[in-house]
């Protein structure tokens, strides 16, 4: 007995084999690109809330001088603070905004910053700051998520600001960053608590 299975295998034909290629070559075309924005949209939501918090501490000391009856030079000529939550933060007397690290510092005004000064406010006025420098090496980008430097006389009233750069995207840079033109990250002016975003992706 002799049972014939007669089994007809059958494949794809060429004009459905092209048919799933141009479709899968349209999907790759729309989907990629989208693929490879995702580290810079990242790095701008990164950017974005750090900047957040940022600015929220700088409203909470401004706020806190206000409730102290404004202090003016309650450190001596030149330096006074606020005290929040048993942290001294180095204000300017006129404005009450932070400006910085108390001790050491021979003023906390808005035109006599230094790049540790701009480090400083960072780390005090934020909870569970990321790690940040302000020295420049290629050592540093690579250990810490931010960099910061001053730039004098750039505020608003001729004040100096701070620059605050995420370190991932300006890692190769040879150059210290200098202005907002490179890399992304936010400038604080401490003249009029303003800060602000920048992006170059």
């Amino acid at each position: 007995m002799a049972t014939g299975n007669n089994i007809k295998q059958q494949g794809f034909t060429l004009i459905e084999l092209v048919i799933v290629v141009v479709i899968l070559g349209l999907l790759a075309a729309t989907a990629i690109p989208r693929f490879l924005d995702v580290p810079k949209d990242a790095e701008d939501a990164t950017v974005e809330g750090v900047a957040g918090g940022f600015a929220t501490g700088v409203g909470l000391a401004r706020a806190q001088w206000e409730i102290e009856g404004r202090p003016q030079d309650n450190n001596g000529n030149n330096l006074s603070f606020v005290t929040i939550e048993g942290i001294l933060i180095g204000i300017d007397s006129d404005t009450g905004y932070p400006t910085g690290q108390l001790n050491n510092d021979s003023s906390t005004e808005d035109d006599s910053m230094t790049r540790l000064d701009c480090e400083s406010i960072f780390n005090l006025i934020m909870q569970s700051a990321p790690t940040i420098t302000s020295t420049w090496s290629a050592q540093a980008v690579e250990d810490f998520r931010y960099f910061t430097n001053v730039n004098e006389n750039a505020g608003t009233g001729g004040n100096d600001v701070c620059h605050y750069y995420l370190t991932r995207t300006i890692k190769n840079n040879t150059n210290e960053p200098t202005t907002t033109s490179s890399g992304n990250g936010f400038v604080y002016d401490p003249r009029i608590g303003q800060v602000i975003v920048f992006s170059n992706n």
